[in-house]
């Protein structure tokens, strides 16, 4: 059950909050993106698009940046607590990017 009805979200202040969260991340993140929409259980949620170096996405340094990432981000976003938004985090590489070229990531 979402705590805040999406009719109430102004979405221009959320984009806005988002951006300003992204630029707390370090230099291994190059872009994030976002949309709205419901999950597969039809709860509102947002999801997060999230292009990494090349580097940050090896084997070895994966699991801590993407960790790292969605701390902040839940830290200064608070989807689901300021938004009634389940969060949502989707990894790409920039090769991986570059490669498959989807717009719904830039």
């Amino acid at each position: 059950m979402p705590m805040v009805s999406t009719g109430y979200v102004h979405y221009g202040h959320l984009d806005g909050i988002v951006k300003e969260a992204s630029a707390l991340l370090g230099p291994e993140v190059l872009h994030v993106t976002h949309r709205r929409g419901s999950d597969s259980t039809d709860e509102p949620s947002i999801f997060f698009r999230i292009i990494l170096t090349d580097e940050a996405m090896r084997e070895d340094t994966v699991m801590d940046v993407t960790r790292q990432v969605a701390e902040v981000l839940l830290k200064a976003v608070r989807p689901l607590e300021d938004w009634g938004l389940r969060p949502y985090f989707n990894y790409r590489s920039k090769s991986d990017q570059d490669r498959r070229r989807d717009p719904d990531w830039e």
